[in-house]
């Protein structure tokens, strides 16, 4: 039989979780960063001594500033970063041509970067 007691401290300790987490991604949000990313695999805001790495990812283009030189993916998971699936916005290198990129696009793209500061160094049209 279910113990309607254990019922109502689950939904206490649920609701008393999601408000550290509100709680705590406001304090990311104020110092400018999206709520619980340094928690996140790779994306520690330190980067001193990391090593650069590269990691290969599809996903849709959401947007694409070429005013900030930025493009802004609905990406799969990125396992060699250890990521799951997001809609992120990156600085994209000089070197990509972000007039062929547009919105609603399904590509491939290769990350360089360590520690959650990554930049885009190609952009390809996903088969």
């Amino acid at each position: 039989m279910f113990d309607l007691g254990q019922s109502t401290r689950m939904r206490t300790l649920a609701a008393a979780a999601a408000t550290s987490l509100l709680l705590g991604g406001a304090a990311h949000a104020q110092a400018g960063k999206p709520s619980g990313m340094d928690d996140m695999p790779g994306m520690s805001g330190n980067a001193a001594g990391a090593k650069n790495q590269t990691a290969s990812a599809k996903g849709t283009v959401a947007a694409v500033d070429p005013g900030q030189h930025k493009v802004t993916f609905d990406h799969e998971p990125i396992p060699a970063i250890g990521w799951p699936a997001m809609h992120m916005e990156f600085p994209a290198a000089t070197s990509v041509d972000l007039s062929k990129v547009k919105p609603g696009a399904k590509v491939q793209f290769t990350l360089s970067g360590s520690k959650g500061n990554y930049t885009v160094q190609s952009i390809t049209t996903a088969p």
